[in-house]
């Protein structure tokens, strides 16, 4: 069956995160590394709920960092830039990413974003690193319902790209994703940066590069 779209996971496939500039932020206001805000984060939404669409996901962070501000007693200014923080602003595309996409949409296929991020602000982010415009679909877990590896979060993704999970190539670098991808007929890879080289046979990828050798 002919591949009329491409899907792709976010984080380490399209994207990375700029820890050192996000640490360098964090370390003038609160006591503790990002990794532990990271952590204190993550408890919070597993308490509270991720948020499932932009304004909830407002109203998560505000009461976030009401909550990490009381808990170190900061001061209002602190308190305020703690507010002012975007999470969006250090999200980085990988380097060959935009050209890659642009070469797959003047195939005339479909491109979408499937990520397990347990934020709202998918399409927002992609937004930020240049890439919205090339992206036909974007599906945010905590906004479909579903997560990957589940069947439900790739057939959603596909559902929407307007194909059969058969029509889809899939890049993610996790396998469990990867597996879950194939096991609902989708042409997945994984995506391995830290190779030098594509290993197709295997199914992996060390960059987006092997899009086009896949597709010929």
């Amino acid at each position: 069956m002919a591949t009329k779209a491409v899907l792709f996971d976010r984080d380490g496939v399209l994207t990375t995160f700029d820890v050192p500039a996000a640490t360098a932020f964090f370390q003038r206001l609160v006591p503790v590394s990002l990794v532990e805000i990271s952590m204190r984060w993550q408890s919070w939404g597993a308490r509270v709920g991720f948020p499932r669409n932009v304004t909830e996901e407002k109203i998560f962070f505000h009461g976030f960092w009401d909550a990490l501000s009381d808990e170190f007693n900061l001061a209002m200014d602190l308190r305020q830039q703690l507010h002012r923080f975007e999470y969006t602003r250090y999200v980085r595309p990988f380097p060959e990413v935009r050209s890659i996409l642009l070469a797959v949409r003047r195939r005339g296929l479909g491109i979408g974003v499937l990520s397990n991020f347990s934020l709202a602000s998918l399409e927002e982010s992609l937004v930020a690193v240049n890439l919205a415009d090339v992206v036909d679909v974007a599906c945010a877990a905590t906004v479909i319902g579903a997560a990957k590896p589940a069947p439900e979060a790739y057939l959603i993704a596909s559902h929407r790209l307007g194909v059969q999970p058969e029509e889809c190539l899939f890049f993610d670098d996790e396998l469990v994703c990867v597996e879950g991808g194939r096991a609902v007929g989708m042409h997945a890879y994984l995506v391995d940066r830290r190779r030098h080289d594509h290993a197709l046979p295997q199914g992996v990828v060390c960059n987006l590069t092997g899009i086009l050798e896949i597709l010929g």
